[in-house]
């Protein structure tokens, strides 16, 4: 009989040792979900944090350069406009030929027409994407041989908001290209597929010093509105001569 109860106090004995460890373990198991839950949390707190962070030196960053852009084109009315029709002005008091001061006045309409095109694009809701760009190579024609290459696969689709990004992104590199490159030639690959829009822009100036891709407001203008778009664009490196910038905005980014 005692051998009995001693056998039948060892099964208690085990059955309650199993039942603690079985707590312990559902505790611990319990503990270490709250633990993770928490780290998770605290995760994605962190990551909001960084995005708002993100997102606030972004809108700053824009205004900022919506401000400086404000500044250069009154730059660019004063110095290039204003001082084309003082010259008109002084060339017909001395008595200029007529047909030098149409050719002129052509000239400074053509002037005014890039600055407004640059300001407003005419017809962004309704025209195609490139045929807002060939629209926007035309006003450079008188200072580049341009080659335009459409490689178009498939319809895309874009808001007003997009083309106008894509056309202020195309629009700096080109101005850069004016300003720095000494070029006089300028080549544009566009290619429209249902994976991408993509464009390459290349010149035949004397080159893009590396030190110099991070800087300027042209360029941080660039880098703006591709995060904007959710998009990825940067120069190649190139030899001595010439540029070339590659830019693809996914398909997933622009539905």
């Amino acid at each position: 009989m005692q051998d009995v109860w001693q056998r039948e106090n060892t099964i208690l004995i085990w059955f309650i040792i199993g039942l603690l460890l079985i707590l312990i373990i559902s505790i611990a198991f319990v503990i270490l979900l709250k633990l993770n839950h928490k780290k998770h949390l605290d995760t994605e707190d962190q990551i909001q944090q960084l995005n708002q962070q993100h997102s606030q030196k972004l809108q700053l960053s824009s205004v900022d350069i919506q401000e400086k852009e404000r500044q250069r084109i009154g730059s660019d009315l004063h110095d290039s406009v204003i001082n084309a029709l003082n010259v008109l002005f002084l060339k017909s008091q001395i008595g200029q030929s007529e047909n030098q001061l149409v050719d002129e006045i052509q000239e400074t309409i053509q002037l005014t027409r890039r600055i407004s095109h640059g300001l407003n694009p005419p017809l962004l809701d309704y025209a195609t994407l490139e045929n807002l760009i060939k629209d926007l190579f035309q006003q450079w024609e008188a200072f580049y041989a341009i080659k335009f290459h459409l490689d178009k696969r498939a319809s895309v689709e874009l808001t007003a908001e997009q083309k106008m990004h894509l056309l202020r992104i195309i629009q700096e590199l080109i101005s850069n290209i004016h300003k720095h490159a000494q070029a006089n030639q300028i080549e544009f690959h566009l290619r429209l597929s249902e994976k991408a829009i993509a464009f390459s822009l290349r010149d035949n100036g004397k080159g893009f010093q590396a030190k110099m891709k991070h800087k300027g407001l042209g360029l941080q203008n660039i880098q703006i509105r591709s995060t904007i778009l959710k998009a990825t664009g940067k120069y190649k490196q190139q030899s001595s001569t010439g540029t070339v910038f590659l830019f693809v905005l996914p398909q997933q980014s622009i539905s």
